[in-house]
Formats: C-alpha cells, sequence, structure tokens
C-alpha cells in the first residue's frame, strides 16, 4: 500500500489566481517521491514528467492552466531529482525502471488509464512507458524529444547530431561531471538553461529554486546518472508494433541540442502520431511560450 502525506509547499512560489496547489509524498515503485498536484481530485487526471535538469515546478505555467480546465493534475519529480529518493546504482536508472516507477504512481492514486505531457528525458520515459504499458494512457502530449531508439539511431548516423550530444559521453566519466556542474553555485546547470532559451524564460526567482534543488545531496549525481544508464545499456526497440496511444509532438525549432528531424522520423513508431513545430521556440517551449502552446495542448487532449 502506499502511503500519502500532504506537505507544506511555501517554498514552491505560484500565481495567487492559482487553483490550490497540493503537494505530497507518495511510496511507489520502492521509492518515495515527491508530487505536485492541482485540480479536482475526482477530476481527469493528467501526468507532467519533467526533463534534465528541471524538477515538478518546471510545470509552474501547466499546472494551473489545466487544474482550471478541471484535470487532476500530478507532476512528481523523478527518480534522482529534487525530493524524490535517489537510489546510488546506474542501475536504478534505467529505461525499464523508470517506467515502472511511472506506472506504480498512477497505481497509488488507483489511476487505470491517464493523459501524459512530458519533457526532454521526462518524454524518453513517456515514450518507453507508452510501449510498455499503452492500456494505461488515453492520450500523450511530448515536447522537444524524440524517442530513444530514434535519438540512438541519429547520433550513430548524423555527425551534426553527435556533436550536438557529446556532453552525454562526458556524462557518463566519474566524477568530473558532478564537480564541474555543482562549482561556482551551479553556474553551468543555469546555464544550460539561460544560454538556451528565449530571453526571460527562467526567471532569477526561478533559478534560485533550481539551485536549491541540485543542492540536496545526491541530486547531481542522481540526475547524472539517468544519462549513464542510457550509455551503459543501450535502449532497444521494446515492440515491432507501433504504438498505438494517441501522441502528437510539440517541438521548439530553436532547439541547440535535438534536431527538430527526429520528431518527424518519430512518427515512424506511432500508429496514431504526428507533430507541431514552434519556428520560435526553443528546446524549452513550456516556459517560453505558455499562451501558444498550453491551449493547443488542451485541444489535443479534448480532440474525441
Amino acid at each position: 500500500m502506499s502511503v500519502i502525506l500532504e506537505e507544506n509547499i511555501k517554498h514552491l512560489p505560484f500565481p495567487s489566481d492559482f487553483p490550490e496547489v497540493r503537494s505530497k509524498y507518495i511510496d511507489a515503485n520502492g521509492q518515495k517521491f515527491f508530487l505536485l498536484e492541482s485540480g479536482p481530485k475526482n477530476g481527469k487526471p493528467l501526468l507532467l514528467l519533467h526533463g534534465f535538469p528541471e524538477f515538478s515546478y518546471a510545470w509552474k505555467n501547466q499546472i494551473g492552466y489545466f487544474a482550471k480546465l478541471g484535470f487532476l493534475v500530478i507532476a512528481p519529480d523523478q527518480r534522482g531529482y529534487a525530493r524524490s529518493s535517489k537510489p546510488k546504482s546506474i542501475s536504478d536508472y534505467g529505461l525499464d525502471i523508470l517506467s515502472e516507477d511511472i506506472v506504480s504512481i498512477l497505481d497509488a492514486y488507483g489511476i487505470s488509464k491517464t493523459d501524459i505531457i512530458a519533457h526532454d528525458w521526462g518524454g524518453a520515459v513517456a515514450y518507453w512507458t507508452l510501449s510498455k504499458f499503452p492500456e494505461r494512457f488515453r492520450k500523450a502530449c511530448i515536447l522537444n524529444v524524440p524517442h530513444p531508439t530514434i535519438m540512438k539511431r541519429k547520433i550513430l548516423s548524423d555527425k551534426a547530431q553527435r556533436k550536438k550530444s557529446m556532453y552525454i559521453l562526458f556524462f557518463r566519466i566519474p566524477w568530473l561531471p558532478e564537480f564541474l556542474l555543482s562549482r561556482l553555485n551551479f553556474r553551468k546547470l543555469e546555464r544550460s538553461l539561460t544560454k538556451t532559451s528565449m530571453k526571460g524564460a527562467f526567471s532569477p526567482e526561478e533559478i534560485s529554486l533550481y539551485k536549491d534543488a541540485w543542492a540536496i545531496p545526491g541530486c547531481v549525481k542522481s540526475m547524472l546518472h539517468w544519462y549513464r544508464a542510457a550509455v551503459k545499456n543501450p535502449p532497444k526497440l521494446i515492440r515491432t508494433r507501433k504504438i498505438k496511444v494517441p501522441t502528437r509532438i510539440f517541438w521548439g525549432e530553436k532547439d541547440r541540442f535535438l534536431a527538430k528531424e527526429m520528431a518527424e522520423e518519430t512518427l515512424e513508431l506511432f500508429s496514431e502520431g504526428s507533430v507541431r513545430f514552434f519556428s520560435k521556440g526553443t528546446h524549452w517551449i513550456h516556459h517560453e511560450i505558455p499562451e501558444i502552446l498550453n491551449p493547443e495542448l488542451a485541444s489535443f487532449l479534448s480532440e474525441e
């Protein structure tokens, strides 16, 4: 039985016109997960999965928006991030285990089927979970990340993408990445957000909250273990059949990390897939253009 405990979240500021935002700890898949939750408890469930190097607060622009539409919005700190558990072994961060986390969280809530919106590494987990447990999802929205098998194929075959992804190989080195990312008050992690996004996408107040999360003991190492697990055990296509969960990819074309062609190539794996490009967005569209993105996400999720 998973135990759910409420926690005060005054340390995470939300606009005054937001619906109530609740925080909880959930025991799921042998780990403890911190989650943000908003909207009616009997509302249609919507799971939000953040990427690297963010945490649940990354969805500040979406949590209130979808709660007002009547969704029960659930945004966890994923395994290894911020206030959630941080197992020490690299093998504890493989995609199979990460996808089991998602199903276990849904089970803790008693949710049989949900919509999902996911970004970056959260999107990779979402793709994997859609492949393994398609019966648990109604619709999926993925932001600026290809399916892991497409990512692997592109890195091996495309020199330009391989160059963009060199940081992944650097992250597999023991201890040095932790040292460099943590020094000077996490300056490199901060710049990974502010120097690759549209101006003003991340406020100084928000960056301060991110630094608080990164400073939690073991956080930086655990975040890097996601990459190390992917390199140590490269993902393989789970099924030869196409994924049947209706899915739309939303992609900022100015992404400095990932070539937009991978979005279209990912559609090969879906029986009901589509892509929406944003010419002005970067890798961080959920921060940069929520006034455009949110209605389009909601429109897709509302389609029958």
